[in-house]
This record gives structure tokens, sequence and C-alpha cells, in this order.
């Protein structure tokens, strides 16, 4: 598939554990017990990982330089009850698939899905072959969710059943959210971006220095976006590798919500062919123009 080729966005280059510092050529298997206060680095879980559970959560694990792979093609790879919970150079990836395309029963629907309040943390990791690939719910200022420099990529194929998500809140809510400089590129069903919006929309949420292609809707911020507070969607890239099911966005407002900076990328081998409108400003109505939004 085509990939974000500006230099220095998020890839095969600079993500996942092969890429950690340090990395010994080689992982060993994990054995025991996870345990609060602990960093792990450069092991393999496969199969089906349990950060704490429903009878206790864990605090402070960070793991680094590891790889998760899975195959619940209904539940999760990694499965998050726990506070101050850190993926750093990590990769997920499917239990049952070496490379893409990824088959419905080859992996998992979530790589990683938060099931209990807490600070949860994604950096510098390479998470592919996902129906979903964090599924969130849990985010505040005391304890935010931040992703980072992460690269999502070649989701499963939906089998007809699946929500195909990169960053998924499902019912809306959380707060205090940063998406930073990550590339979100795959076709999908879905979104890229899920902030789906069911009973409470969103606030102090920052999405920010992104690379967004393909997907449903490629980017959604809590449904018709009316009731959203201090949104900022700035500095973001649309590129035309993969096209939108249905288009780039799904819904946009608020108050105190931003938009600058966001432009448009017409991608090598792409579906857009116009390269003059490449480096044009993206406004959220879909205009293409030479100077920036200021709505």
């Amino acid at each position: 598939m085509p990939s974000a080729s500006s230099s220095g966005w998020p890839n095969a280059s600079n993500t996942g554990y092969r890429h950690a510092r340090g990395y010994p050529g080689k992982l060993t298997t994990f054995t025991g017990t996870l345990q609060s206060n602990h960093t792990y680095k450069f092991l393999y879980f496969p199969g089906e990982t349990f950060v704490g559970d429903w009878d206790g959560g864990l605090e402070n694990v960070t793991f680094y330089g590891c790889l998760f792979a899975g195959d619940k093609v209904d539940d999760a790879t990694v499965a998050v009850y726990s506070d101050n919970v850190t993926f750093d150079y990590s990769t997920f990836a499917p239990l049952k698939a070496a490379a893409p395309p990824v088959p419905h029963e080859a992996s998992s629907q979530y790589a990683i899905d938060q099931r209990r309040a807490g600070q949860l943390t994604v950096d510098h990791s390479d998470i592919w072959g996902f129906a979903n690939g964090i599924e969130m719910g849990y985010s505040t200022r005391e304890k935010p969710f931040t992703v980072r420099d992460s690269w999502f990529h070649d989701a499963r194929a939906d089998g007809g059943t699946d929500h195909t998500d990169a960053i998924l809140s499902s019912d809306g809510g959380p707060t205090f959210i940063v998406i930073d400089h990550n590339t979100i590129v795959s076709a999908g069903n879905t979104n890229g971006l899920a902030l789906q919006y069911s009973d409470t929309y969103y606030s102090d949420v920052s999405v920010t220095n992104n690379y967004f292609s393909g997907f449903g809707y490629t980017v959604n911020i809590g449904g018709d976006g009316k009731n959203n507070r201090r949104i900022t969607f700035t500095g973001n890239t649309f590129g035309t590798d993969l096209r939108p099911v249905f288009g780039p966005l799904y819904g946009w407002g608020g108050t105190g919500v931003v938009w600058r900076g966001n432009k448009w990328h017409v991608a090598p081998g792409g579906y857009a062919k116009n390269a003059s409108d490449d480096g044009k400003f993206w406004w959220p109505d879909g205009t293409l123009s030479t100077r920036d939004y200021g709505g």
C-alpha cells in the first residue's frame, strides 16, 4: 500500500521493538506474572496479555522494546486494567499472519483495550493487523491518554462484522487526550481517529502534527461536534494514499475549538492526481485553499 513518505513521519524505520535503543537482536518470551513499578524490556508476549485484571490493577508498568502478538478474534491482544501504563517502542501484530494483508481470523479485535481508569501512554510503537488499534475510554486531567510518534497501518479484513479504527473511544466523555505526530493510514470501514459520540462529547483534546489517510471517515471528533469544548486540531496532514470510504472528516465544531495549519498531501501513487493541490490548506468543510482556515 502507499505510505506516508514525507521525511520524519512514523513508519517502519523508526517505530517498534527493532528500533528501541539497545535492542539485542532477539526477544525473550515472557513467563511469570506482571508486577507494579517495573519496566519490561525486549520481551515477546504471545497470545493475550492482561496488565492487571478485574480483581485488581497494577501501577507504573512500562513495556520497552516488546512484541505483543495476538489472535483473539473478538477480544484484545493486550487488556489494560492498570494505572500509568506505557508502551514504548513496542510492536503489536497478528499472531497468525507474518505480513499484510491480514485475514479476519488471524488477529485480535483490539491491539490494546483499556478497561479501567488510569493513565495510558503509547510512544514510538508499530500497531498493525488490528480491527481496532487502541480502544480507550478513560482520560482525565490527572490521568491523560497520550499517543505519540506511532504508526498505525494495515488493519485486518473486517469480515463484514468489525468496526475498523486506529484509535477509538466508543462512547464519548474522555478529556485531556493527546494525539501527536502519528502516522494513521489504512483501509478500513470506520475511522482512523474515532472519537465517537454516544452520550457525552469531548473536551481538552489535542490532535497535532499527524498524517492521516484512508478508513471510512478518516477523522471523527465527537460526531456533529456541537457540544465539544477546547478541541485543537493543528498541523495535521491528510494524505491521498488511500481513498476514504465516505470522506476525510465526520463533524467539526464546538466551543473554543481551533483548526489551523492542516494541509492536503497528494501522495505518489494515491487516488488524487492534481499535483497543484499538494500542500494546500485543508478546511473542515473540505475546501482546499492557499490560505489557512479562519473559522
